[in-house]
């Protein structure tokens, strides 16, 4: 059996993650070394701007993630973004804001288990792409399903490992720098700007990409619930996470693009990283970054499952979804039903969906969520509660209100299909929503969606 409420008749998940566990989950769902895998289409879409690009995605970020931090001090509830948005504005755009979010932990996991697979069957192309699949997915699942407890445990060996990769690299690359024209040539203009392909467009458009490097934070707050750490704590992890990622994923595609301006054009866009592996450290270094990025991914994919099947509980428990995404686990208290169907969900969709795909429509969620989480803050804070004095002007109403601006305009510079696939996903939502509030008469709140 499963359990279905508490004493209370409310749900919650078992709090067991600490501060440092967070950070860790943070870290290893934004990758540090996701720089390895974006670099190709980072450099290609930004014009050879992927710092700049990079740098752009941090401002919405920083602003983003310090509006996240204030909300889950607010609402130390699992669900994040649709908690969130609920409280501040209403249950409606809180599902719309929910449902627009879920596209990112949907398609991310899909995606991180589609590039994983792939590097994985270079590897070992004897085997099928749908068997690689099953045996990155069973396992992770697994860990899900068991807690959110032992899952911190195997992040903590995945960042560890991911950071070999990175330093890794960046020491290759700085060494090789070095013996090619002294400790000079590691500060290069080239590296950061290139006047001749520069374009604010192709910046913006290059930005968006950048945002899947970030993308992680909110799934800290959407933990909030298994935290021993208050709300306030849990949105500073967030933040924390934002800046280390930036700056270790920054370095990398800065002596990446130094490297690449030297070497010439890259053969293959979307192995253009490992392309420059090889130049500064051989085959072995390509080989390791491969086999690294097909371990860690999966605990990237083990990330996004965890984060997506809480914000499944959370709308099930709240009557917005069927009850049954509310159902814990009686042992691990784990969203069991949740877990599962994102599961399936990543196999089917990484078997079927191409990885370019995914890079055109995985950002579009996790923007759109972010906007109207920047809007709660100046909703709840600068407007319900008229905490407009002193560093609150700033806090509740610029910094939300930056975040939202700089949000919309990587929004608006996104690829077409991306746009396109996202709003069709919010239209659906929309139709959902419709459909359970009988033509928007009743309130969400007060749904039983079973009946």
């Amino acid at each position: 059996m499963v359990s279905t409420a508490n004493q209370q008749g409310q749900q919650s998940l078992q709090r067991v993650l600490k501060t440092r566990d967070l950070v860790i989950f943070g870290l290893i769902f934004i990758s540090p070394n996701s720089a390895q895998s974006l670099f190709g289409e980072l450099t290609f879409t930004s014009g050879g701007h992927g710092v700049l690009a990079i740098f752009v995605g941090l401002i919405a970020m920083i602003f983003t993630a310090a509006s996240y931090g204030k909300m889950a001090s607010i609402v130390p509830k699992a669900g994040s973004t649709y908690s969130y948005v609920t409280h501040s504005l209403n249950p409606g755009l809180g599902f719309i804001a929910g449902w627009a979010i879920l596209l990112d932990y949907l398609i991310f996991p899909m995606m991180i288990y589609k590039l994983s697979s792939t590097f994985a069957m270079e590897l070992f192309p004897f085997v099928p792409l749908w068997l690689m699949l099953l045996i990155l997915i069973i396992p992770m699942t697994f860990f899900n399903y068991r807690g959110a407890k032992l899952s911190a445990h195997l992040n903590t060996i995945m960042l560890i490992v991911k950071l070999i990769s990175v330093f890794l690299f960046i020491g290759c690359a700085a060494y090789a720098l070095i013996m090619d024209g002294g400790i000079a040539n590691l500060v290069q203009v080239n590296g950061l700007y290139k006047a001749e392909t520069f374009s604010v467009n192709a910046l913006i458009a290059g930005a968006s990409i950048a945002v899947l490097a970030y993308i992680g934070f909110d799934g800290i707050t959407a933990l909030a619930e298994d935290a021993q750490v208050s709300g306030k704590t849990v949105g500073r992890a967030a933040i924390i996470t934002c800046v280390i990622s930036s700056l270790l994923i920054g370095i990398q595609v800065y002596f990446a693009s130094v490297i690449q301006s030297q070497v010439g054009k890259i053969k293959h866009i979307d192995t253009a990283f490992y392309d420059i592996a090889a130049v500064v450290g051989g085959s072995s270094l390509a080989v390791i970054t491969t086999v690294i990025l097909v371990v860690t991914g999966t605990a990237t994919a083990l990330a996004g499952q965890a984060s997506g099947s809480r914000v499944l509980f959370s709308m099930g428990r709240d009557g917005v979804l069927p009850a049954f995404f509310a159902q814990l686990h009686p042992k691990y208290k784990t969203p069991v039903y949740s877990v599962f169907l994102l599961a399936v969900l990543g196999y089917v969709g990484a078997l079927m969906i191409p990885i370019s795909v995914f890079f055109l429509i995985v950002v579009f969620g996790a923007i759109v969520g972010f906007i109207f989480v920047n809007i709660s803050v100046i909703a709840e804070c600068f407007i319900k509660r008229k905490e407009r004095r002193g560093k609150d002007f700033f806090t509740h109403f610029i910094s939300p209100l930056l975040g939202i601006s700089v949000c919309v305009y990587i929004l608006l510079g996104m690829e077409l299909v991306g746009q396109v696939v996202g709003i069709c996903w919010l239209l659906i939502g929309g139709l959902v929503l419709m459909i359970k509030t009988q033509g928007f008469r009743k309130e969400v709140s007060a749904l039983n969606i079973d009946q």
